[in-house]
């Protein structure tokens, strides 16, 4: 696993999950290339079975990147609208346990073959070469960095999701993306000598957000707000939205992502607010007190209903991630909104329609910005700059 702030000399191992405990997943399929082998892998009576034989675990190798090994079902999407179970194909070594009565995947594999599969797995292997290669510098970078470590608890360097970051295996891989990777070998965003938690989100909208507002709690002050360009990068003047889905990942929605709208009824934000956070509210009356970011988002709000008794109550949301997991059952596209009380009848609004722009938080590379700056002719190197302008580009190992 990686060490927070440790720098490595030469290309790491590290280990992927691809199933979680969290996912309460019971079987797995596997089949490997190489061998032409296939396990069904269950848990039968609290114990590992694989092909009907109880076993401790199970390891499946790879001896050279000509085969690969599938894994079905594997969840993407975890916890978002666009959820869903795919196969995913990999390299390296996949290893199944039991953790305390969930099956437990994890892939490990060399970090080169890992990024190389990162790029075509958060957008299309159709995308220019400058863009995946700033794509596969920030994935490198962000995990380098080791800031988060979210599965620690696991000893996992990273989960196969959007929690992380995506990887899909070589599912989408291409030519490109193998070329994109080599190019890159090695190199990381740095700032006085430490690598950059290089963070990046499918949309800005416009302008990206400082990253103190999404992540208070962490020094990510080179995560600074940039204009994404006049017109802006990522909205229709670089690239159409009827073009948009040739170049996006495969789990997107085909959507507007630059503008969007949306509308949910009362009832159901009721249900979903009382559900989130476990109140008894008869009517969310709308949101006071907001506080916004230089990309237009919501970074707090104070969320104000009538509960049971009739009596107005307000409550507190603290960050871009919980407005956006409060305001809709699928998870609101971003916090840079605004909010439409409809149909009011006594005070209480019938529905509610958000105009917003972008999609996800919104701070450090806009994807789908270095997708149209890479498209007119922009640099790897230019687009790096632009959405990390305190950053180098650094080469920390070449082997």
């Amino acid at each position: 696993m990686l060490v927070k702030g440790k720098i490595p000399k030469n290309e790491p191992i590290v280990s992927i999950g691809l199933v979680l405990p969290e996912d309460c997943q019971k079987s797995v399929e596997i089949t490997h290339s190489e061998t032409n082998q296939n396990f069904f892998i269950e848990l039968k009576n609290g114990e590992l079975v694989s092909n009907g034989e109880t076993v401790p675990a199970v390891k499946v190798q790879n001896s050279s990147t000509d085969s690969q090994i599938i894994v079905h079902p594997v969840k993407a999407g975890r916890g978002f609208h666009w959820e869903k179970q795919i196969s995913v194909h990999v390299l390296g070594v996949l290893e199944i346990t039991n953790s305390n009565g969930s099956l437990f995947v994890a892939n490990h594999l060399p970090l080169e073959q890992y990024l190389m599969c990162v790029a075509t797995s958060e957008m299309s292997g159709e995308c220019p070469s400058a863009l995946l290669e700033v794509q596969t510098i920030a994935a490198r970078s962000w995990l380098l960095a080791a800031a988060e470590q979210k599965h620690a608890d696991l000893g996992l360097d990273a989960c196969n999701d959007d929690c992380c970051q995506r990887y899909q295996g070589m599912n989408n891989f291409s030519e490109d993306a193998r070329q994109s990777t080599e190019a890159s070998r090695g190199q990381v965003l740095t700032i006085k000598g430490d690598i950059c938690d290089a963070r990046y989100s499918k949309s800005c909208g416009g302008i990206t957000e400082a990253g103190p507002n999404v992540w208070p709690q962490e020094d990510l002050d080179y995560l600074v707000s940039v204009q994404d360009g006049e017109p802006a990068f990522c909205g229709p003047g670089f690239i159409s939205e009827a073009d948009l889905p040739e170049y996006l990942g495969s789990v997107d929605e085909h959507r507007s992502y630059f503008r969007w709208d949306f509308e949910i009824l009362q009832e159901e934000l009721t249900d979903h607010m009382n559900k989130i956070h476990s109140l008894n509210g008869k009517a969310v009356l709308g949101i006071e007190n907001e506080k916004r970011g230089p990309s237009g988002r919501i970074i707090s709000c104070d969320l104000v209903y009538l509960d049971s008794n009739n009596q107005q109550k307000s409550k507190h949301l603290e960050s871009e991630y919980a407005i956006r997991q409060t305001l809709s059952p699928s998870f609101l596209f971003s916090s840079a909104f605004d909010m439409n009380l409809q149909n009011v009848q006594k005070g209480i609004p019938g529905s509610f329609s958000f105009e917003g722009k972008g999609w996800g938080h919104g701070a450090g590379m806009c994807q789908i910005g270095a997708l149209g700056m890479a498209l007119s002719g922009s640099t790897a190197e230019s687009i790096l700059t632009h959405y990390f302008p305190k950053a180098k580009l650094t080469r920390i190992y070449s082997s």
